[in-house]
């Protein structure tokens, strides 16, 4: 090979390799060169509950998206933890993470790639006692009692849920739960109680199932254990079911009602023989009850029972007979738990008849959260309460 062809071919070598030097960086690492918030930011919920959406970053580097990146997540301010720890960016350049909140206040929380500043998102936790979360008839709802939720006198937490009611409903509430005792609370818009529910089988299925004949109205259900400090995953769902009262089963009342029933042979069997219906209201002390009971079947009698310290045994405060119609009232002495009874002055009267209930009068009260100011209102009765 002559001179001149040897220093082409250096010329031809010296410039490839100069030229994988200078430019071949397709085979370079893809290094991280910045990470920013993509959703999740100044979110504001309650205190015990995770926040709705994730905490999202996105991180880029020289090339586009990174993948493979590794994310360290941290609260930096505030009361809450965050879950995972440390995520890998996927497909996408994006990972998140979960920010479940503690105390009420304000919360910092970080994510962080090595050699880059931390992207950094805000929360609120707001006071969960006056926290309503989303519910309504024909709904199922997945949640978890927690250390920070709302915590009533008796040292148990619970969660609130709004419950619209649009016009005059039988339904049920049914609270499930594998780790706690189910206990449901059912109050009026402005927080005051309207009925309760501990056992679905008295002492034998700890599951709640609250069945209610309800005026329209906005309504709130709270999911409750029956101990104090008890924590854990619960499901709750609601729907209309019939609105009669049969083998004693145990249905409650809101005041504007009017219920069509039935004495048959399978209501709860009083002395005579005679048949009887048994309904369960709450009434504050003051509060006046107004009730009617219609019927050409048999002569009706209507009894008012208020329940009794011990839980286990109820004492008569009203009752009426009256033979050209049939009306009950009742002006409450002090805020309790009442047993209204439809029968019949005659024994084995059967058939049909009709109750129907005052509504209470209109007050201007302040609507929800009532807790805030009176978290000790709510005290359970013994497990005793409403079984005969």
């Amino acid at each position: 090979m002559s001179v001149p062809a040897l220093a082409r071919l250096a010329v031809v070598v010296g410039g490839s390799l100069l030229l994988a030097r200078c430019g071949g960086n397709s085979t370079a690492p893809n290094a991280a060169k910045s990470i920013a918030v993509v959703n999740g930011n100044a979110q504001t919920g309650p205190g015990g509950d995770d926040l709705p959406d994730s905490l999202r970053v996105v991180v880029m580097g020289a090339n586009g998206a990174l993948v493979g990146a590794t994310v360290t997540w941290a609260v930096t301010a505030g009361g809450a933890t965050v879950s995972p720890q440390t995520s890998t960016t996927g497909a996408n350049g994006e990972a998140a993470a979960l920010l479940s909140l503690g105390p009420t206040g304000s919360v910092t929380a970080t994510a962080t790639v090595s050699g880059l500043a931390p992207a950094t998102f805000t929360a609120t936790s707001s006071n969960p006692c006056g926290w309503l979360h989303a519910f309504g008839l024909g709904l199922t709802v997945t949640g978890r009692l927690r250390q920070y939720d709302c915590t009533l006198s008796d040292g148990s937490f619970i969660d609130f849920y709004d419950f619209p009611v649009s016009s005059q409903q039988a339904l049920y509430v049914q609270l499930v739960s594998p780790s706690f005792d189910a206990y449901i609370w059912f109050l009026d818009a402005s927080g005051v109680l309207l009925g309760v529910n501990d056992d679905s089988l008295f002492l034998v299925v700890s599951n709640s199932f609250f069945k209610v004949v309800a005026a329209p109205g906005d309504y709130v259900v709270g999911a409750n254990s029956y101990s104090p400090g008890e924590i854990g995953p619960y499901t709750m769902n609601a729907a209309t079911t019939n609105q009669s009262e049969e083998n004693c089963e145990e249905v409650w009342l809101t005041r504007g009602v009017t219920t069509t029933q039935t004495l048959s042979t399978t209501d709860c069997a009083a002395t005579g023989p005679t048949y009887r219906d048994a309904f369960w209201l709450w009434l504050d002390n003051g509060a006046s009850l107004d009730v009617t009971a219609t019927t050409l079947a048999f002569d009706a009698a209507l009894e008012l029972d208020s329940l009794n310290d011990n839980g286990s045994s109820v004492t008569l405060v009203a009752s009426d007979d009256s033979v050209l119609g049939t009306r009950l009232t009742y002006t409450a002495p002090s805020s309790n738990y009442y047993r209204l009874v439809a029968t019949t002055m005659t024994p084995g009267g059967q058939g049909a008849y009709t109750l129907a209930l005052a509504a209470p009068p209109v007050a201007a009260t302040l609507r929800w959260p009532m807790l805030l100011a009176s978290p000790g209102l709510f005290s359970k009765v013994p497990r005793r309460f409403l079984k005969r």
